[in-house]
């Protein structure tokens, strides 16, 4: 039997290590966010998603010969589709085996646990040992941001924080953003956003981190670096944002998700 992982485009799963672990993202091809856009362009694109990608998606690897199917959903309240749980299993083959099961969590707090699936998978494992695999990492991951505009999460109706003109520091826990601090520079915010993260790493642990951006390209490649010289992870990637998370998490966020091992 052939076992496809599949996610939530919003998941952010950097295309080469994706591609690398024959992980299928729902939309295929989700456009990212890389240049910087107006806040009226972002919020026009907050829309709600329908299940014709996941479907779509679906499909294509059973032809491609897949006979099981892991669907690891967004769980952001934003990034997934309503009903999915319903809508998927009527639109494929009753032959098909398909699990949907919710990550708990948004952006690579999800796919992480994608990424542990598809390695599984990759080892010779089967369709409970790649689910197995994944809620292991849902345990232990963690995602924290930076978000220039965090008027977007609130008018999205995914978190109870009142509009504000100050940057926020927040954990993301699947569809709550957890408040962990305000600040009026911008600089001061990413100092933050660093010195929270790196203080949680256990001394000896080996860490696999993604650091996020969206139209935040400098940055998030100058974090990275630090990450990779102070910390020495086992495995680190830059993630962009699709248009779509932008469009809740807003233009010139960054942040971070990883868990360790």
């Amino acid at each position: 039997m052939t076992v496809a992982v599949i996610v939530d485009a919003d998941a952010c799963v950097p295309a080469a290590l994706g591609a690398g672990l024959n992980i299928r993202s729902a939309p295929a091809a989700a456009p990212l966010l890389l240049e910087p856009e107006t806040i009226p362009k972002i919020r026009s694109e907050a829309t709600n998603l329908g299940a014709g990608a996941a479907i779509e998606v679906s499909r294509a690897a059973i032809t491609d010969g897949a006979t099981e199917l892991l669907y690891l959903t967004v769980d952001d309240g934003f990034g997934s589709a309503v009903g999915l749980a319903e809508i998927l299993p009527a639109a494929l083959d009753s032959s098909t085996r398909l699990l949907i099961d919710s990550s708990e969590a948004a952006l690579m707090g999800c796919g992480w646990q994608a990424v542990a699936a598809a390695e599984a998978i990759r080892d010779g494992g089967s369709l409970d040992a790649a689910l197995e695999a994944a809620r292991d990492v849902r345990e232990r991951v963690r995602v924290i941001a930076m978000l220039e505009h965090p008027e977007l999460a609130t008018a999205a109706g995914v978190t109870a924080l009142d509009r504000t003109q100050q940057r926020v520091l927040a954990e993301l826990r699947g569809a709550e953003l957890g408040l962990m601090g305000l600040y009026k520079k911008r600089d001061d915010a990413l100092q933050q956003l660093r010195d929270r993260f790196a203080s949680s790493i256990k001394n000896g642990t080996r860490a696999h981190i993604a650091v996020h951006h969206a139209a935040a390209g400098p940055g998030a490649d100058a974090l990275a670096s630090w990450i990779e010289r102070e910390l020495s992870p086992a495995r680190l990637v830059v993630a962009p944002l699709t248009r779509h998370a932008a469009a809740r998490l807003g233009p010139r966020m960054m942040g971070i998700a990883w868990y360790e091992d």
